[in-house]
């Protein structure tokens, strides 16, 4: 989508054919006989909840997923989001063209960081997706969580931000991280307190040097699509519930020798119950020479809602 008619008209005009260039070119941007105008902004906002409970970093919430004691603290919150759409009522979609803020949003992709305040005192913070769409009537949106596989494998000393966010970084070959979700289980239990991550991002990303591109697509990229229907961008919010991501799990046990909750990997048991909840089917592989698992993902998916204020 192209913004011209947003903005003057930058060259001189030296001549007659020059002149009734720059009269058809602000014809077609519209003016006061035309009915409005073509494109409006759009501010599409987020929020985390955990299970109906507002998010608060460092905040406990009780009964998350399964087993004793299902209290569950959150440290981080942040997550990648691209090819946001608007839907009709038709089911056809309009990009939302994002504003190149230089510091949330790049081409198609905007980082949404929930954490406000973690402990180490107010930190910058990003609950919503900005830009341009047809000024025309949308019943729903779309979006894919994670980073298109042309910017998730750039190098962050060199890319734009939020691409360059070092938090969300696993390396240059794995690329970014698409979710990240930190987190105690059972916090404040010396005997039982244990950390409960969700790292979401693409796994498989052949190449043997981690600080070097991969050599091919990864063989699972984890991106997933979420479509919400009734949904207006004028006033409903999207909500982000990570207690649904969990409601399977024991948050306050892992598996000895793995990765600290989920980390996306294909030999994690604790990424059993969890990737399906992320809208993503998952192969699970116990180790070398063991048949593959499939594990289909869980549909309706929960993770994403539309809350009307």
């Amino acid at each position: 989508m192209t913004r011209s008619c947003d903005r003057r008209l930058l060259f001189p005009i030296r001549s007659a054919t020059a002149l009734g260039v720059a009269l058809a070119l602000l014809a077609g941007c519209g003016g006061d006989d035309d009915n409005g105008p073509t494109e409006r902004q759009v501010s599409v906002l987020f929020e985390a909840q955990v299970d109906g409970q507002d998010f608060t970093c460092g905040a406990t919430y009780s009964n998350v997923g399964i087993g004793q004691p299902g209290t569950y603290q959150v440290n981080d919150w942040r997550f990648y989001v691209h090819d946001v759409a608007l839907v009709k009522s038709d089911g056809s979609r309009q990009a939302l063209d994002l504003d190149q803020d230089g510091v949330w949003q790049y081409q198609n992709v905007a980082l949404l960081d929930l954490r406000k305040n973690c402990g180490g005192g107010v930190l910058p913070s990003n609950a919503v997706v900005k830009g341009a769409v047809a000024n025309e009537s949308f019943t729903g949106v779309c979006f894919k969580v994670g980073v298109p596989y042309a910017l998730n494998h750039i190098n962050d000393a060199t890319a734009p931000s939020p691409l360059n966010s070092s938090g969300m970084l696993w390396n240059w070959r794995g690329g970014r991280k698409f979710i990240r979700i930190d987190g105690t289980g059972a916090p404040g239990d010396v005997d039982r307190a244990t950390a409960f991550h969700i790292h979401l991002g693409s796994t498989q990303c052949p190449g043997s040097d981690p600080n070097a591109p991969p050599t091919a697509a990864c063989g699972y990229p984890n991106i997933a699509e979420f479509c919400l229907d009734n949904f207006d961008a004028s006033r409903d919010h999207i909500v982000m519930n990570i207690g649904a991501a969990l409601e399977a799990s024991n948050v306050a046990f892992n598996t000895p020798d793995t990765a600290s909750g989920c980390m996306s990997a294909n030999s994690d048991p604790e990424c059993i119950p969890i990737m399906p909840r992320l809208n993503l089917d998952f192969t699970y592989v116990a180790g070398a020479g063991a048949t593959p698992e499939k594990y289909s993902k869980v549909v309706p998916q929960r993770l994403f809602s539309v809350h009307k204020p």
